[in-house]
């Protein structure tokens, strides 16, 4: 009775997968450490890059390392710094019997660290010209490309204007960051 109720309360173990099991379980991970060398070796590629090899006249292998051009380092040197106006500049005008209102986030973009300082220290001439500028415009040409276009070519031109007298360099761009008509 004794042997009964042991063979009931412990079922005989369970089959695994058997041969084909073990298989595809010793496949699944030769692929997986497979992958994991590739992508390793390809990332150990990419962080230290061979260098170029050169043959020299009696034979010999040299490595050449690249030397950075004067391009790359003027380039390198001279990057855009931006200067936003703050705050946006907001102008009304009329839609014929309707009154709108335009608001409008710019920045400036320079290489020359000089041509911010003359924006920053005449903000209150740029925001003034630009002000001027920009209201009494006509509702249906703001509300097209070109017309947006034109306006920040003509902000661009009024801001190099006070550059020009004050003698300092002028700006590269004008960037609308926000270009909003109620």
């Amino acid at each position: 009775m004794a042997d009964a109720t042991e063979a009931a309360s412990n079922p005989p173990p369970k089959a695994s997968g058997g041969l084909m099991g073990t298989m595809i379980n010793a496949i699944g991970i030769f692929v997986l450490t497979l992958g994991a060398v590739v992508a390793g070796g390809f990332v150990n590629a990419m962080l230290h890059p061979q260098p170029n090899y050169k043959l020299g006249a009696d034979g010999s292998i040299t490595a050449v390392k690249p030397t950075p051009s004067a391009h790359d380092a003027e380039s390198a040197a001279k990057a855009e710094i931006y200067f936003a106006i703050d705050p946006p500049l907001v102008v009304n005008f009329e839609d014929g019997a309707a009154v709108r209102f335009l608001q409008i986030t710019m920045e400036v973009m320079a290489k020359d660290q000089k041509a911010i300082d003359s924006v920053q220290k005449n903000v209150p001439l740029v925001r003034n010209n630009l002000l001027l500028l920009m209201s009494n415009r006509d509702y249906q040409t703001l509300m097209t490309r070109e017309g947006k276009e034109k306006l920040r070519q003509e902000a661009l031109a009024e801001i190099h204007s006070i550059q020009k007298k004050e003698g300092s360099p002028a700006i590269d761009d004008l960037l609308f960051t926000s270009f909003v008509v109620q």
